[in-house]
């Protein structure tokens, strides 16, 4: 049978408490009569500390805590219902885009949101909203659908710099023009690249 352990006897706090008490009277009547001395000043901020630890015993004595609830932690949910708030801490990471050799994907926190065959892809575009602080958008357009991709996505630059090998005609003064005149522009939409006949056919 083990035994509790006695606990501490509540007088000597209280007169711990009175004491510090006395001390902080006094040591501030000190301080305020001799032109606020830095010595009674420290006195008084000590004596005020040992007045809050002497306090904090004295509740706990007379006010203890419950134990904790055993039941409620053993009970806890599991970690299955964490998940939501997981998925909310990958929406909150920052949009970035990859590709390869035939796929285009945007990812976050390294959840994949969405993907694009290259084969696919019929239009570019750049859509610039009218507003405080207008962003520009890549949109890359399927029969089906699309992606798209602010202009500041990690990992933009060098998809761009893909669409060179992977996207017949875009490589040209044109679409650079078009580029140019899309990123100084304030709104608008803006036709970049589309694939051609030929091109189609090809594939």
């Amino acid at each position: 049978m083990s035994e509790t352990p006695a606990k501490p006897l509540l007088v000597p706090y209280l007169v711990g408490f009175a004491l510090a008490l006395s001390c902080a009277i006094w040591a501030g009547t000190k301080f305020a009569i001799n032109g606020s001395s830095i010595g009674y000043g420290a006195l008084t901020g000590l004596s005020f500390g040992a007045m809050f630890a002497f306090g904090q015993r004295v509740k706990q004595r007379l006010f203890p805590q419950p134990e904790p609830n055993r039941w409620k932690i053993a009970n806890m949910p599991a970690p299955a219902a964490l998940r939501p708030a997981q998925q909310a801490a990958a929406k909150s990471r920052p949009l970035t885009v990859e590709f390869d050799a035939t796929t285009i994907k945007t990812l976050r926190g390294g959840i994949e949101q969405d993907s694009v065959a290259w084969r696919d892809i019929e239009r570019i575009i750049i859509v610039i909203d009218d507003n405080l602080l207008p962003m520009p958008t890549w949109q890359l357009l399927t029969t089906t659908g699309g992606m798209r991709i602010a202009n500041d996505t990690p990992g933009l630059e060098a998809l761009i710099e893909h669409f060179k090998t992977q996207l017949p005609g875009y490589d040209n003064d044109t679409t650079y023009q078009a580029v140019i005149n899309a990123m100084g522009a304030m709104s608008g939409t803006f036709a970049i690249w589309h694939k051609s006949q030929d091109s189609a056919s090809a594939n």
